[in-house]
């Protein structure tokens, strides 16, 4: 890339937010007013080590029954540190910055309490800095129930799920939030964004995966609006919009959206761009590659009233069916009508119109059933003749006895349509 402030769209408050992200990365990593409480005596020393709790630090379940009680109970800057568990509760962060850590990857899920929501709400100015590190969210009920709700404040979610929640997985409302090595998956919405929805502010999703989430309207698995979307090595698989049409994978609107060394694969949306769909807004795809996505137009990429550029990147089909409307730049990016097996030549791997049920493929073979021997010209495949019994095959070597005989491969002497000599 030539020019960074240009792919960005240009501005000094993009790289602010950068900036002021990082920062809060390196304040989160740590906790605050951490150190050992001071004695008189050595003897006095090793009872503190062993009976009194790590300044700084409140410990779940072990000194607070619910991480709750532990936030409302910590002072500002200070570390809730949770054993691992399932904790059937709504957490709820206002204007204080804490940073709430499970103490093992993968072992700490918090449920919800089966009420209406989302599983955790952060909110205020005064959070900014508040970090969520090693947790699960899962379970988030109704229209509203998403996994993380961020209200005007700065946050950073490391290592943590977002999974199974009725309300998206994450919704960033005029925030600036960055996720590192997190997962959004199985989410829905009847909004826009099924795995994280961005409105104004900044998000940004480094080594992270958005996987088969899905929304009613836009952005199946990420959407945002009027700011600024950053994805810099992350999967966005196998998402949809349902009953809307656009941005299967990803859609960006009246903002600017930047994707960088990341795969975009398997996303579908109804009418166009079933990878990334840019409506209004500048976009920036560098070094991303796009594979088996999906829709009526614009299979990989699709602008409406947006500018788009393409860089260095690798797309799975031709341009024609890949990208749809006016204003897209890929003069750097290569565009591989064989980049699969694709026997009908429509830019579309055999095995992507398969597993989206555009072609069959009766013995599983990964061959569409059009394209297996049909000797007897049918429509139907002859293994799967011979598999359901619907025709003989008694030598067993995959051409069914009738065609055998009707080609001259096989004597029937009597005309009774089998294979003499073959079989009782």
């Amino acid at each position: 890339m030539s020019d960074n402030s240009q792919q960005r769209g240009g501005t000094g408050r993009n790289w602010a937010h950068a900036a002021i992200l990082l920062l809060l990365g390196g304040i989160a990593a740590g906790s605050f007013f951490r150190g050992a409480f001071l004695s008189t005596s050595g003897a006095a020393l090793a009872t503190a080590r062993t009976t009194l709790p790590i300044a700084g630090v409140r410990q779940v379940p072990s000194e607070y029954p619910t991480i709750q009680a532990a936030i409302d109970a910590a002072r500002f800057g200070e570390t809730v540190s949770v054993s691992p568990g399932v904790y059937a509760e709504r957490l709820v962060i206002d204007s204080k910055r804490v940073t709430v850590r499970g103490e093992t990857s993968h072992g700490v899920s918090v449920v919800g309490d089966g009420t209406l929501g989302p599983i955790v709400a952060i909110s205020g100015m005064g959070a900014n800095g508040t970090a969520l590190e090693s947790l699960l969210f899962t379970g988030g009920e109704g229209p509203g129930g998403c996994g993380l709700k961020i209200d005007q404040a700065g946050v950073v979610v490391r290592d943590c799920e977002f999974m199974h929640n009725d309300g998206g997985g994450v919704v960033s409302l005029t925030a600036d939030v960055a996720f590192y090595g997190c997962s959004f998956e199985h989410n829905a919405t009847k909004v826009a964004g099924g795995g994280v929805r961005t409105e104004g502010g900044s998000a940004t999703l480094t080594n992270c995966v958005v996987r088969a989430n899905s929304a009613e309207t836009y952005g199946g698995g990420i959407y945002s609006n009027g700011g600024q979307a950053t994805l810099v090595n992350t999967q966005v698989l196998g998402n949809t919009t349902v009953s809307g049409a656009w941005g299967g994978g990803i859609y960006s609107g009246a903002g600017t959206l930047m994707a960088i060394n990341s795969l975009i694969e398997r996303n579908g949306s109804v009418d166009a761009g079933g990878g990334v769909f840019v409506a209004g807004g500048e976009a920036t795809l560098a070094g991303c590659e796009f594979r088996g996505n999906y829709s009526e137009r614009g299979w990989s990429v699709g602008n409406s009233g947006g500018k788009v550029s393409i860089r260095d990147s690798k797309v799975c089909g031709m341009r024609e069916w890949s990208t749809d409307g006016d204003g897209i730049e890929a003069s750097t990016t290569a565009f591989a009508a064989d980049c699969g097996t694709d026997r009908n030549l429509n830019g579309r791997d055999d095995a992507d119109e398969i597993a989206l049920g555009w072609a069959r493929d009766c013995d599983g073979n990964g061959t569409p059933d059009e394209y297996d021997p049909d000797c007897n010209a049918n429509g139907i495949a002859d293994r799967c003749e011979i598999d359901s019994g619907w025709t003989d095959d008694c030598n067993g070597n995959g051409l069914p006895d009738s065609c055998e005989i009707s080609m001259g491969l096989a004597a029937d002497a009597d005309g009774d349509r089998k294979i003499d000599g073959c079989g009782p």
